[in-house]
């Protein structure tokens, strides 16, 4: 073998090598769980989600999202946490809730209220709560609660390089870094000696 082919085959292999640490070290994928409303807000205008367990009082705003949308659209709260529905934009909505855990009792707003109202509902049963604005439902304006730790979940997957939703990013596992800072130092390795080669030369080949 001659010594520029010793050379191309031996530059091949290191371009092979830097592909393979590149996508070794693509970003790692992380699964976190949100609540499973059946399908019932897939679609909805704003479509962002809030993990907001923890907190005594959180903010739904009515009429989001260029004016069809609740946000957050779905939630996820612990139970006795008391949620304001502030009425936000140019248009009139209500607020009514379609599906409740058994013997839950909460009430919804009825009237037609433009920005600046409130209404207040604090969530006492445990479950899964459905709701809607009666105009705009067609359009997409309907959103879900979950309240406590006892309701139906799925395995939501995103990309661990993008930003997360507002339920925040997610964790990159401690095997993922490891990949990436081992084929990091590969890919410097085989470009070092991919130099080191090509400026100095040398034949390689077995003897014939």
């Amino acid at each position: 073998m001659s010594d520029g082919m010793s050379r191309r085959g031996f530059v091949r292999t290191a371009a092979g090598a830097t592909a393979l640490g590149a996508g070794a070290s693509a970003p790692a994928t992380a699964q976190s769980k949100q609540p499973d409303f059946g399908g019932y807000t897939d679609g909805a205008k704003g479509g962002d989600y809030a993990d907001k367990r923890g907190s005594k009082e959180v903010t739904v705003k009515v009429g989001a999202g260029g004016g069809v949308a609740f946000a957050p659209t779905n939630l996820w709260i612990d139970t006795g946490t008391k949620v304001t529905f502030e009425w936000v934009g140019n248009q009139s909505h209500n607020v009514l809730f379609e599906a409740m855990p058994d013997g839950a009792g909460v009430s919804g707003h009825e009237g037609l209220e433009g920005s600046g109202f409130t209404h207040e509902i604090t969530f006492e049963s445990g479950g899964l709560y459905k709701y809607y604005c009666q105009p705009h439902k067609g359009l997409g304006m309907v959103g879900g609660i979950a309240v406590g730790g006892d309701v139906a979940t799925k395995a939501v997957e995103s990309s661990s390089g993008g930003g997360g939703g507002a339920g925040g990013a997610p964790t990159i596992p401690d095997s993922a870094k490891t990949i990436g800072v081992a084929a990091s130092v590969a890919m410097v390795t085989t470009l070092g000696l991919t130099y080191f080669f090509v400026k100095y030369g040398g034949d390689y080949s077995p003897p014939e």
